[in-house]
């Protein structure tokens, strides 16, 4: 079982798929899948037939937009294993496009089909996916009942906000946060391509809402909406509404910020997406005042008034919250992820951490690394 346990290990990683083990008598022997992935749920294991025939995979696919694999190995111990696409974890993961069943339900299938070669050196036979009906609100580990809303109000206030001030460093984590706070809605039934182009055309004409309220003249606006629909409806293939969303977005606020009655604070958000834009390099204010055409001595003291925080510190912060972000989803090491933002040694960024979250990033990486 260890070669197979270290197989499904890594195939889990690399296809971020919740994967659990049954033996014949349906008794889990092992599961591999994120922290924030649910159990694979018993009403879901009844519905697997208890005479699979060895080497056999089977397709289910349910109401609630959630599908999962099964392939039964020549083993008693390790008889059945199960390839779970939820939609809880999809969300909670950042595949938001996968939230479509089509979607979801070629990965698993295109997945399950190459373990299934890894295994046995020959493509499955799979049947058209069998129907679940469920009615019951999806279950969380702790057998409470979760239901899946649509994305925050105010978190879209939120990040509307952002696109009206024209803030490019402030609105790419604020959509995040936006989307990831739900679901997209279904606004067509039996068509996922104009389902997709709908939730496009919405998130536009907020776009375009924003735009007016940051400055940008009326027609304007309306006739970069008219532009931003027309690419929309010419597509015929839409692999991502995140990607296309964030670059709709950019793009209405880089008008935003070229409107004529658009407030001389632009340049704090200039000096911002400077520093996003170069995070992996250490701070020179020389560079950025040569790239801006402004003085350095200039940039420092309008930062500091506009923020009450000096240039140097903000991005300091920023990098700390990439280091977060290294910690807790990569296995880099101390000394890559200080090479790779910038700082000249390990020991530096431990004490610009411990300074920052009151931690060690080793205490920080133990508690929290995914």
């Amino acid at each position: 079982m260890s070669e197979l346990a270290n197989l499904l290990k890594e195939f889990h990683i690399a296809a971020k798929i919740s994967i659990f083990v049954y033996d014949e008598n349906k008794k889990l022997t092992g599961k591999f899948k994120q922290t924030v992935s649910p159990n694979f749920p018993a009403k879901f294991l009844h519905k697997i037939e208890p005479t699979l025939p060895a080497k056999s995979c089977r397709v289910f696919n349910t109401s609630k937009n959630e599908c999962f694999s099964v392939l039964c190995l020549p083993s008693k111990k390790y008889h059945l294993l199960v390839f779970w696409c939820n939609l809880q974890t999809i969300t909670t993961l950042g595949y938001f496009h996968d939230s479509f069943p089509s979607v979801s339900l070629e990965r698993l299938i295109a997945n399950t089909r190459i373990f299934y070669f890894s295994l046995f050196k020959q493509l499955p036979e799979i049947d058209k996916p069998a129907f679940i009906n469920d009615p019951e609100p999806l279950i969380n580990d702790d057998n409470d009942q979760k239901q899946i809303y649509h994305n925050s109000y105010y978190r879209e206030l939120l990040m509307l906000k952002s696109l009206e001030k024209g803030n490019l460093a402030e609105f790419k984590p604020r959509l995040k946060s936006f989307i990831e706070s739900g679901t997209f809605g279904k606004m067509a039934t039996g068509n996922e391509l104009r389902n997709s182009k709908d939730l496009l055309i919405a998130a536009t004409t907020l776009f375009t809402r924003a735009a007016i309220k940051g400055g940008m003249h009326p027609e304007s606006a309306y006739q970069l909406s008219d532009k931003c629909v027309q690419r929309i409806e010419r597509l015929t293939q839409i692999n991502s509404i995140v990607d296309l969303t964030q670059e709709i977005g950019e793009i209405f606020l880089s008008h935003i910020r070229t409107a004529q009655n658009f407030s001389k604070a632009t340049l704090i958000f200039l000096i911002q997406d400077y520093i996003y834009q170069h995070l992996n390099e250490p701070v020179d204010l020389n560079q950025m005042s040569k790239q801006l055409n402004y003085s350095k001595n200039y940039l420092c003291r309008i930062f500091k008034q506009a923020t009450n925080q000096t240039i140097v510190d903000y991005a300091n912060e920023q990098k700390i919250r990439e280091v977060q972000s290294q910690l807790v989803f990569s296995n880099k090491s101390i000394t890559e992820i200080a090479a790779m933002l910038g700082f000249y040694d390990q020991s530096y960024l431990t004490k610009l951490f411990k300074r920052y979250l009151g931690t060690t990033p080793i205490k920080f990486r133990q508690k929290y690394h995914m």
